[in-house]
């Protein structure tokens, strides 16, 4: 069985910043992205999510100059078939009541993961402690990983 990956825009941004969720320097989440699309496994993704990437990514910087941008990277995976998973907006699940809104989107990412069975990559632990008191991962069966946690998966 092919892995698919749905990666949360913290992953992607600190991907394009090359730093960890504490602000170190630190390749994990750019590794990640780099090693998903060259082993091709796809990358799940709807218009909520990848309006976020876009949103995010268009106006940081580079980490250092010649170094690629990840929203380009992630422009030419769309353009390669199976590269990215492309999915309807996902619907409402019963659970969904539990998710605080910690950050935007939230619970479409939740929706998302639960509609398809990806792996979530995510360095939002409020997002993650919610998923556990509520018992959401446990429920849907949801695989949610730090991106430290998924580069072995590769």
């Amino acid at each position: 069985m092919t892995l698919r990956f749905i990666l949360d825009e913290n992953v992607v941004i600190l991907a394009q910043e090359r730093i960890d969720d504490h602000g170190r320097p630190d390749q994990t989440c750019f590794d990640l992205l780099d090693g998903i699309i060259k082993i091709c496994y796809p990358i799940v993704s709807d218009s909520n999510l990848w309006g976020k990437y876009h949103h995010q990514l268009s106006n940081r910087p580079i980490a250092s100059p010649g170094s690629p941008h990840v929203l380009a990277i992630l422009a030419s995976a769309l353009r390669r078939e199976g590269k990215i998973d492309w999915q309807a907006n996902a619907s409402d699940f019963p659970d969904e009541t539990a998710i605080q809104q910690h950050g935007p989107g939230d619970v479409e990412i939740v929706r998302l993961a639960v509609a398809t069975g990806a792996i979530l990559v995510t360095t939002d632990y409020p997002l993650l402690t919610d998923l556990e008191t509520a018992g959401i991962r446990e429920r849907y069966n949801l695989q949610v990983v730090s991106p430290d946690a998924a580069l072995p998966l590769l």
